[in-house]
């Protein structure tokens, strides 16, 4: 019997202290470790070595999560492992010099700094577009089609105006018409980069937390694929600029070939992000991250400055044509009777007007155009 007692009693004894360097190895193999370092001093995550939060504190954050931190259910991370990793991180020695430097930067790029950051760049390039677009309302002669388009009626203009928009500017049907590959390749940028907008606002919506999610998921697949394409357009795009002898007007391809290059890495950068978390290589994470922020912020602010600013201009300066050849079809009386090239009159007075101020004021008054067959 004493012999039973005794082998019970070293069970018991190896038990407790198999249980006991359980619980002091709890951290290093949880997730934990993948975003605050290997000794708790910080990476994607802070440094949370010697927390001053309470246990109640403490396991309130890892079950609601916090910031960009996701939540962590019962089923990943038991209350009781829970309790060990808290007990362990109480224990851990504070070393300042083992804080990443990526972290110190990554600090102070809350989810509210980052979109206050984001918040100053787009208004700053939506002012620069805005700058853009009115010189060229102006070079387009809008005051001189403006009181036609009254005539006509405002409700039609706004329809042939949006029309336009869509058909011409975003569905760019000329470039369908005149070359179905460069269509693509171009479809590829423009709706890739639309659907990655539209994919980072569905999951700041549906999953505010950023937490890992299935790559089958569609709201990771989205963005994915969408990426992908974008990447796939750039790559023909410096094909182009490679061997198109035509590609450079002398005027703006460094900074175009600036504005693809920041695409490409911002691209590329977002998708080493999501990898690097996937394959648990965290401590690289932050650095990436803060680089790729860098390069969409340099992406918006340097927009309206190259020559990709077409994408709003191009389709902006069609629906001018489609809205004065809407004009001169429609039979309202715009004060004259035949023109050669529909929807141009308003141009060509606003050419006439700009002659007759550079001859003097002696020439300055009523004015009157007459189209020759």
């Amino acid at each position: 019997m004493k012999l039973i007692c005794s082998f019970l009693g070293a069970l018991l004894v190896s038990a407790a202290v198999a249980g006991e360097g359980e619980t002091t190895d709890v951290f290093s193999t949880s997730n934990c470790m993948g975003c605050h370092g290997q000794n708790a001093m910080g990476g994607l995550g802070p440094p949370i070595a010697k927390t001053k939060l309470s246990y109640p504190e403490f396991l309130k954050v890892v079950r609601e999560g916090k910031g960009m931190m996701p939540a962590t259910l019962p089923k990943d991370l038991s209350d009781q492992k829970a309790a060990n990793v808290y007990k362990e991180l109480q224990a851990k020695e504070w070393i300042e010099e083992e804080i990443p430097v990526a972290y110190k930067v990554g600090q102070f790029l809350s989810t509210r700094n980052v979109g206050m950051i984001f918040f100053v760049v787009t208004i700053f390039a939506v002012i620069a577009a805005l700058i853009n677009l009115r010189f060229w309302f102006r070079a387009a002669g809008f005051n001189y089609l403006w009181p036609r388009l009254v005539k006509m009626g405002l409700a039609k203009s706004a329809w042939v105006a949006i029309k336009s928009i869509v058909v011409d500017g975003l569905f760019v049907r000329s470039l369908w018409q005149t070359n179905k590959k460069r269509w693509l390749m171009h479809g590829l940028i423009l709706y890739g980069f639309i659907g990655l907008m539209f994919g980072d606002m569905l999951i700041s919506i549906v999953n505010p937390q950023r937490s890992q999610l299935p790559i089958s998921n569609p709201l990771e697949l989205f963005p994915i694929l969408c990426g992908f394409g974008v990447i796939l357009g750039l790559t023909y795009v410096m094909y182009r600029y490679k061997r198109d002898p035509y590609v450079d007007n002398g005027m703006t391809l460094g900074k175009d070939f600036l504005f693809v290059s920041l695409l490409f890495h911002a691209i590329v950068s977002g998708f080493l992000v999501v990898s690097m978390k996937r394959l648990g290589m965290n401590e690289w994470v932050m650095s990436i991250y803060i680089y790729h922020l860098a390069t969409v912020a340099l992406l918006i602010a340097t927009a309206p400055f190259t020559r990709f600013q077409h994408a709003w201009i191009v389709p902006t300066m069609v629906a001018f044509t489609r809205l004065g050849e809407a004009v001169v079809e429609s039979g309202v009386d715009i004060g004259y009777e035949r023109e050669p090239s529909p929807g141009r009159h308003h141009k060509s007075e606003r050419i006439a007007d700009n002659v007759l101020e550079q001859l003097g004021p002696e020439y300055a008054g009523e004015r009157r155009l007459r189209y020759y067959p």
